[in-house]
Formats: structure tokens, C-alpha cells, sequence
């Protein structure tokens, strides 16, 4: 399954039969409006492969938002789904998860169970994350990297 949701009905001449439905948010997430009412298509394709409402959050495992394939999707709390973070924010100064600029150096840092852990000051940011990296496989249970 690819996860594209397709008009097979228009109900405009705005629209042909076979154009993906719906829209790219703000947020880079396909919302599709059924009756007036918008929902995220990745949560859209949890309902139709289940037949029920996901629990929690749809996690996109490969990070890709457009990407619902079902084999793609998964069920998650909050906290396995941010656990899936495969790049770093637009603030950030490394350009990288869990590393630091330090006077010239580099800091490696993880948070799990709600607790900073510091990982080691280095010469480059290569040697940062990847002292970042092997501590997010191990200690962060969502992580798919």
C-alpha cells in the first residue's frame, strides 16, 4: 500500500478522478478534508488498514512525512515518536542531533528517561555524533537510525 488517498468521486469540476487528495499543511503532513473536517492523512491510513483510530501518535519510521505506506507507519506515545528524530531543528548551531559547539570543540549530548546525559567533549563534530548516534540506538528505544 502506498498510502495515497485518491479522488475516485469529485464532487467539483476543480477536481479529476485519480488526483491525490488533500493537502501539504505548513507542517509537511497531507490533511484531508472529509464533511468539513480536516485529518491528517498519515492518521487516515491507520484508520483504514486497522479499522480503528491510532491510540497515540503516527510515527513515520523513515522519518518522511509524506511517506504513508502502511509499512511506514506506526502506532507510538509521544515520547517513542520524538525518539524518532532523524535531524536536527533549524536552531541548531552543529546542524546535528546532539551536538554542541564547545570553544572550538564539540559536545555530544543525549536526553533519555527525562535525564541529560553528557557524552564527551571532541575534536569534530564527526566524532560528536557518532558518540551521539550509538547512544541513541541504545538508549533510545523509538529510535530507527
Amino acid at each position: 500500500m502506498t498510502g495515497a488517498f485518491v479522488w475516485i468521486n469529485p464532487t467539483s469540476n476543480r477536481v479529476k478522478a485519480g488526483a491525490l487528495a488533500g493537502s501539504l499543511t505548513n507542517h509537511g503532513y497531507f490533511t484531508i478534508r472529509i464533511d468539513g473536517t480536516a485529518y491528517q492523512a498519515h492518521r487516515l491510513a491507520w484508520l483504514y488498514m486497522t479499522g480503528e483510530w491510532p491510540e497515540h501518535e503516527i510515527d513515520h519510521i523513515d522519518g518522511n512525512r509524506l511517506n504513508n505506506s502502511w509499512r511506514n507507519l506506526r502506532d507510538v506515545p509521544r515520547r517513542i515518536n520524538a525518539q524518532n528524530m532523524r535531524s536536527a531543528k533549524k536552531t541548531s548551531k552543529s546542524g546535528l542531533l546532539g551536538v554542541v559547539p564547545y570553544g572550538g570543540r564539540w559536545i555530544a549530548r543525549i536526553t533519555a528517561n527525562r535525564k541529560e546525559k553528557h557524552l564527551g567533549i571532541f575534536d569534530t563534530t564527526e566524532a560528536a555524533q557518532a558518540a551521539y548516534l550509538s547512544a541513541k540506538r541504545e538508549l533510545h528505544e523509538g529510535c530507527t537510525l
